[in-house]
């Protein structure tokens, strides 16, 4: 991971973007829900349609496809498949029988899953900075979901999708953060859709596949496919690497604030005290986070400076 902070700013960057547009996703999914396009249909057309603009751009970049799967990079494939699928099966699962607040709090707890995983595998000293970034984090989740918790229950089923989510999630990351760092984002971003599609693919005669019945219904899943979809795997693939798991699972609650934002403008949803707060606490803990990596180098940066004065004062005397 770079230790100088003005190479971390573009991945914090492309993170905090690439997360702000999977936040509108919700809304483009809502209009597909009730053209009648299931989730896994949905999913897999956005997964079909952003290989192909994933593979166009790899080969206008001169990009050999090939070798790069011969030479490793069927891995990143493998990870789609298997661990990115999961967990992406495992939070829309959930939706269907449990409380969409009661997913969306468990699945926001992978920030602090991701953080024991470093710890624990790579033995990765924990910072009380990210702890306190983390528990706002959570905090501010907590706040966001709690009138969809007051009066709900809990559905066993649901709940048996929904608690491995992060701990998937978390695994997803961790194992991202060290792989994609060999290879391009675009080859990082078409192999894990890669995976992803093979999987959803093969569920497809199980679950059934939905086509989109209008022009209109066609154009949002182009939309999903090339912003939430493309745009936001290839900021994924080069963020993650830069960042660590840790790191990006932070700045990654962007797109729980998006979601509310879009909650409120767009459809009309109302700004609660609850809303309002714990948004503020997610900004807050994502600004914190930011600003702490900013500090390390520069500390680091003036104690080298200072250690090379003074060697020279010292050749001096």
């Amino acid at each position: 991971m770079p230790s100088d902070g003005t190479l971390l700013w573009p991945a914090a960057v492309a993170a905090l973007s690439g997360s702000s547009l999977v936040g509108v996703m919700p809304l483009l999914a809502r209009q597909l829900y009730a053209d009648g396009l299931s989730a896994p249909s949905m999913l897999l057309w956005r997964y079909d349609l952003a290989i192909l603009a994933l593979a166009a751009a790899a080969l206008f970049m001169q990009i050999d496809l090939r070798r790069v799967l011969h030479g490793g990079g069927w891995r990143i494939v493998l990870l789609g498949a298997t661990l990115g699928s999961a967990q992406t099966l495992c939070f829309w699962e959930s939706l269907k029988t449990l409380e969409t607040s009661i997913a969306v709090l468990l699945f926001y707890t992978y920030p602090a899953v991701t953080l024991v995983l470093d710890r624990l595998i790579v033995k990765q000293p924990i910072r009380p900075v990210a702890v306190l970034c983390i528990a706002m984090i959570l905090g501010g989740a907590a706040l966001i979901t709690l009138p969809g918790l007051r009066g709900g229950t809990i559905d066993l089923r649901g709940l048996l999708w929904a608690i491995p989510s992060p701990l998937v999630y978390s695994l997803y990351l961790a194992i991202n953060s060290r792989l994609l760092r060999h290879y391009p984002p675009l080859v990082g971003a078409g192999g894990l859709f890669l995976g992803m599609a093979i999987t959803f693919s093969a569920m497809a005669p199980f679950l059934g596949l939905d086509m989109p019945t209008h022009a209109a219904s066609w154009l949002l899943v182009l939309l999903i496919a090339l912003g939430p979809g493309a745009l936001t795997m290839t900021l994924f693939s080069y963020s993650v690497p830069k960042l660590g798991a840790t790191g990006f699972a932070i700045l990654a609650n962007a797109e729980l604030v998006t979601v509310v934002l879009i909650g409120t403008l767009v459809l009309g949803e109302a700004m609660t005290p609850d809303r309002a707060i714990g948004g503020a606490l997610i900004v807050a803990g994502i600004v914190t986070h930011a600003l702490s990596r900013r500090e390390t180098p520069l500390r680091r940066s003036l104690s080298a400076r200072l250690t090379s004065l003074a060697g020279e004062e010292g050749r001096v005397s």
